[in-house]
């Protein structure tokens, strides 16, 4: 399969996804406290980044971006001893979902 590998600025905006997926995640985690805020502020973010900018693979950092949230709750939490869900539940669920959004976005496209 011949294609190209992405752009400076496709990761640049595709770090801009990221900050999206991390907001929205984390609004909907803390929706009834501050989360509607965050919410508030990613929605537009994303509203003025797909306006601007075209998604197409660098949207792929909206999964990254939801992926580091649980990865960062799992590693912050790794030394809890408490009763509730392992930090390793975090951490692999958080880093498969980074993962996936990382190497789709970096999969060689076929160019026309």
């Amino acid at each position: 399969m011949s294609g190209r590998a992405p752009t400076r600025d496709e990761w640049r905006v595709f770090g801009w996804w990221a900050l999206v997926g991390i907001g929205s995640i984390w609004a909907t985690w803390t929706v009834l406290s501050y989360g509607w805020i965050i919410a508030v502020i990613t929605s537009a973010g994303a509203l003025m980044l797909a306006n601007r900018e075209e998604p197409g693979r660098s949207a792929w950092g909206f999964v990254t971006g939801m992926g580091l949230v649980p990865l960062w709750i799992g590693w912050t939490n790794r030394a809890a001893t408490t009763a509730g869900l392992s930090p390793s539940v975090w951490i692999w669920s958080g880093a498969v979902t980074a993962l996936v959004g990382v190497l789709i976005f970096v999969r060689p496209r076929r160019t026309t």
